[in-house]
């Protein structure tokens, strides 16, 4: 991992805890002079715009005092969105009750299967789907999104 991505999340990792609020992901992209910095946050409720805009004004402090980031940057915090892919248990407990696409393996084997989550158990999933009812390891995950009927 970048030593810049690093400090940053070292930074700003007490905000989020104080306000309850889960670091999704960290990107910074760009040259030295014109870097953008997105930082995707989340909660278990979802995420406002008064807590983005709080939030924001935190971190761009917070990366002020600090200078950590060589030359000019542009932040953006942001919801990480509906079609971002579930990494985090509580993305999981997040979802339950909406269908979910996932791909894992299971005997060296991908699969991919499309359901209700019914449940988030500590070390796995339960998929619902027309035909049956699958328990899914979240170690055997690859992918998993929420899966949206348009």
């Amino acid at each position: 991992m970048n030593s810049e991505i690093s400090q940053i999340k070292e930074i700003v990792a007490p905000l989020f805890k104080e306000n309850h609020i889960f670091l999704v992901d960290l990107e910074l992209r760009g040259n030295r002079g014109s870097r953008v910095l997105n930082i995707y946050a989340d909660t278990f409720q979802g995420i406002t715009l008064d807590e983005i805009t709080k939030l924001t004004r935190e971190i761009n402090d917070l990366l002020d005092i600090h200078d950590v980031i060589d030359g000019a940057y542009r932040l953006t915090v942001s919801s990480p969105g509906i079609d971002r892919p579930l990494q985090n248990p509580w993305e999981f407990q997040k979802n339950i009750g909406r269908n979910l696409r996932v791909v894992f393996e299971e005997n060296s084997e991908e699969h991919e299967t499309i359901g209700k989550l019914t449940s988030v158990e500590e070390n796995q999933i339960v998929l619902k789907s027309k035909k049956e009812e699958i328990s899914i390891p979240i170690n055997a995950i690859s992918r998993a999104k929420v899966h949206l009927k348009w």
